[in-house]
C-alpha cells in the first residue's frame, strides 16, 4: 500500500481503518462503552506495534530520501519475524549501578539521569547516557580506581552493542550520546511520548523521565481513541 502512488496521509488513514475493523471483529465490548473494550490475549500487543509502525520510517518518509525509504522497506520485507519486530518497535535496555541490565519500556519514563540506555532499532545501535552518568563520565571518575563500578557500568552496554554490531548484516549505525546531545534525537523520536512539553509530569513515570518536545500523541491517548472508535464506528 505504501509503495503505491497514494500519499503518506492516505496510507496512515488506511492503516487506522484496518486497525479499527480488526478491533471491532476480535474485540469484546459493549456498544458505545469504551471502558468495556477488551482484546484477546493473542491480540493484546497488536495495537501497540501498529502505534510504533505509524511513527516509523516505513510510513513516515519525511527527512528520508526515496532511496533510504526503499532500503528500509526492503529490509522489512526480507528479514525474519524477530528482526522485523525490532524494526517496528525497538528494544530498550537499562543499565544502572543499583540493578543488573534489564529491558525497559520504550517510553520517556525510562530516560533517567542515573541510567544508561541501550536501544536496538536494527538499523541503529544507540547508547544513551543519562544526565548524571554523563557528568560523571565527563569528569573522568571512571579512570579512578575507587570508581571501578562506574567503569564497569560504562563498559557493559558497549560490550553488548559490539555483539550486535559483529553479528548483524547490514551493520547497524553505532551512536554514542547523552542527555542533551544532538544524537539523542534518535532515541527521543522512538520512545512513546507519554511526557511532553505540554503534559510534563503526566504519564507512566509520573514526574520522572525526560519530556519530549513533540506534538505526537502518546500510546495511552492512541489506545483511548482506538477504543472509542472501535465501539462506536460502524463496519
Amino acid at each position: 500500500k505504501a509503495d503505491s502512488k497514494e500519499e503518506g496521509a492516505d496510507v496512515l488513514r488506511w492503516v487506522d481503518r484496518t486497525l479499527i475493523r480488526l478491533c471491532q471483529k476480535f474485540g469484546e465490548y459493549i456498544k458505545d462503552s469504551s471502558e468495556t473494550f477488551r482484546l484477546p490475549e493473542n491480540f493484546s500487543l497488536y495495537p501497540q506495534f501498529m502505534f510504533h509502525l505509524r511513527r516509523s520510517q516505513f510510513l513516515q518518509v519525511f527527512n528520508n530520501s526515496p532511496d533510504e525509504t526503499s532500503f528500509y522497506r526492503g529490509c522489512l520485507n526480507r528479514e525474519d519475524l524477530t528482526n522485523c519486530l525490532i524494526m517496528v518497535q525497538p528494544i530498550l535496555y537499562s543499565y544502572s549501578l543499583q540493578l543488573p541490565p534489564e529491558p525497559v519500556l520504550l517510553d520517556t519514563s525510562s530516560i533517567q539521569p542515573d541510567r544508561i540506555l541501550l536501544m536496538d532499532t536494527f538499523f541503529q545501535i544507540l547508547i544513551f547516557h543519562g544526565e548524571t552518568i554523563a557528568q560523571w563520565r565527563a569528569a573522568g571518575y571512571q579512570s579512578q580506581p575507587e570508581y571501578a563500578n562506574l567503569k564497569q557500568l560504562l563498559e557493559s552496554p558497549v560490550a553488548d552493542a559490539q555483539d550486535a554490531l559483529l553479528s548483524r548484516f547490514p551493520v547497524p549505525r553505532y551512536i554514542d550520546t547523552e542527555q542533551g546531545g544532538s544524537q539523542a534525537r534518535f532515541l527521543l523520536c522512538k520512545v512513546n511520548p507519554s511526557q511532553t512539553h505540554n503534559n510534563q509530569g503526566w504519564g507512566g513515570g509520573g514526574g520522572d523521565g525526560a519530556p519530549v518536545l513533540t506534538d505526537d500523541v502518546s500510546l495511552q491517548v492512541f489506545m483511548e481513541h482506538l477504543k472509542k472508535l472501535s465501539v462506536t464506528t460502524q463496519s
